[in-house]
């Protein structure tokens, strides 16, 4: 609706035809009121003031619907581009959140990993029986290997090709010698492996303390822990007790942030709080020390294992330095009757001789190494 100028001009009585700048119309009516059909396809109806050419239209169909159904479509179309742009925005923060949610599980599974590496152990060796194990065979006759090449090379007869081409028999039977030659080194080397492991379970057990660091050397039983980037080293002067010293390495190992997420969906990383970093140092050392006590145990019959733990420590003045913040002496005895899944390795190092201090807000302090 609306006011508008236009020019007409008069066909006959109650007939005018109208000119206007989208195409000519033909109006029907008296003076003031009009019907008009437009050729666009638009209806009129005019309220005319007479002598002004100024009139109050009303239009309906035509040209104007199929702008209101273009404009429609257009609406439509932006409608669905909103929405495409809104699911496109959701699937990608669903991928950020997903991706946010995966790092924070990693760290806390860090986490729990370097506060439970006492849960997981190598086989007990039982030196009884390496000692007691009878010889594979009698080495004053040929070995089983070396038996069974023998009858190989007893049974191999010529066959036609071999009765018509003698040199293939030959070659035949010089591969079957070779094979003796090689079964006799493979049962040599099976006698041999027995006595040598005999020989080192006697040393063993008889408490032989260089056959204690052979054994250490041969077997590795702290690459698991070396791996988080800790040294080791062992001695003793006395036979059933084994001492190590534990360089913790703690700054390497022990995170100084935390992951969380927040609650748009975001990755928070955070400093850690100097008590919870001193307490995750101080469960990872006693995790430690409970897992060297028993690689020890089970690779050597000794009664007791002491352990002194070095580690960087921060004085109130002055620069840091390294110093025993551990030592605990375990025997065998007491430490067989824990179950080692699910407990806090910090308790369960204070049940044996043990000298350790550790401050909330300062972390471990310098002890000093028990005596035994």
């Amino acid at each position: 609706m609306g006011l508008r100028f236009r020019k007409s001009i008069r066909i006959c009585k109650g007939m005018k035809l109208n000119f206007g700048k989208t195409g000519v119309g033909v109006s029907f009516g008296t003076r003031g009121l009009h019907y008009t059909v437009h050729s666009s396809g638009r209806r009129t109806t005019s309220v005319g003031i007479p002598g002004t050419g100024i009139s109050y239209v009303s239009s309906s169909g035509g040209g104007r619907s199929k702008r209101s159904r273009a404009g429609a479509g257009i609406k439509a179309q932006r409608a669905i581009q909103v929405q495409q742009q809104k699911e496109e925005e959701y699937n990608r923060n669903e991928e950020e959140y997903n991706r946010n949610c995966e790092m924070v599980d990693d760290f806390n599974e860090l986490l729990d990993m370097i506060r439970s590496i006492h849960e997981e152990c190598s086989e007990t060796i039982d030196w009884i029986s390496l000692k007691n194990k009878p010889e594979p065979f009698n080495n004053m006759f040929p070995g089983p290997r070396e038996e069974e090449a023998l009858r190989s090379l007893h049974d191999a007869k010529p066959g036609f090709i071999g009765k018509l081409i003698p040199a293939a028999h030959n070659n035949k039977i010089k591969k079957l010698n070779d094979a003796v030659l090689a079964a006799r080194e493979e049962d040599k080397q099976v006698y041999d492996d027995w006595e040598n492991m005999k020989k080192l379970a006697i040393q063993v057990l008889s408490g032989e303390i260089d056959s204690y660091f052979y054994v250490v050397s041969e077997m590795h039983p702290f690459d698991e822990i070396l791996d988080y980037g800790s040294d080791f080293n062992i001695g003793t002067d006395i036979p059933n007790i084994l001492e190590v010293e534990f360089h913790a390495k703690t700054d390497k190992v022990v995170p100084n942030h935390v992951l969380e997420i927040t609650k748009t969906g975001k990755l928070s990383s955070k400093k850690m709080t100097k008590t919870m970093h001193y307490d995750i140092a101080q469960d990872y050392i006693c995790s430690c020390v409970l897992r060297t006590a028993r690689e020890v145990f089970a690779l050597l019959p000794i009664e007791s294992i002491v352990i002194h733990v070095v580690d960087k420590v921060q004085p109130i003045i002055g620069d840091e330095y390294e110093d025993t913040v551990l030592s605990v002496l375990i025997d065998r005895k007491r430490f067989e009757q824990i179950s080692f899944s699910g407990i806090d390795a910090s308790d369960t190092i204070e049940i044996f001789k043990c000298n350790m201090n550790l401050k909330k807000t300062g972390g471990l302090k310098p002890v000093k190494r028990v005596e035994f």
